[in-house]
């Protein structure tokens, strides 16, 4: 399992590629984007698998260590959810990047696709 400080730079590895342009219409910068992002697939996987553990071991100390076990449930989660703010939001933030990977991939997909019909039909050189 990662740490809380490989989980965020694997983070930022993945964010650093994903905000990586695309600029003009050569189909080899997209399908190199769009292959760079495909590699990236097993490595936000992997962070995203060790976010949610890295939580789930927080969430059990917590609630052992601070005997939330005493406290009204509504109270007990609300007071977990703030003893793990740190690892909730690292989790969601690298739900929202494999998120990000897929639609990014999905969207330059469609456009070699595009440009493989516009080839077809003559209208690229």
């Amino acid at each position: 399992m990662k740490t809380q400080s490989e989980i965020t730079s694997a983070l930022n590895a993945i964010r650093t590629c994903i905000d990586i342009d695309v600029v003009g219409a050569i189909i080899e910068d997209i399908q190199n984007k769009c292959l760079s992002l495909t590699q990236l697939m097993g490595l936000s996987a992997e962070t995203t698998a060790s976010a949610k553990k890295l939580l789930g071991e927080k969430e059990i100390e917590v609630f052992t260590l601070k005997n939330l076990e005493k406290l009204p449930p509504s109270n007990a989660m609300k007071l977990l959810k703030s003893y793990c703010a740190q690892e909730i939001a690292t989790l969601e933030y690298a739900e929202r990047l494999n998120s990000a990977l897929v639609h990014s991939i999905d969207a330059l997909r469609s456009t070699m696709s595009l440009y493989k019909t516009e080839m077809q039909n003559g209208l690229k050189q």
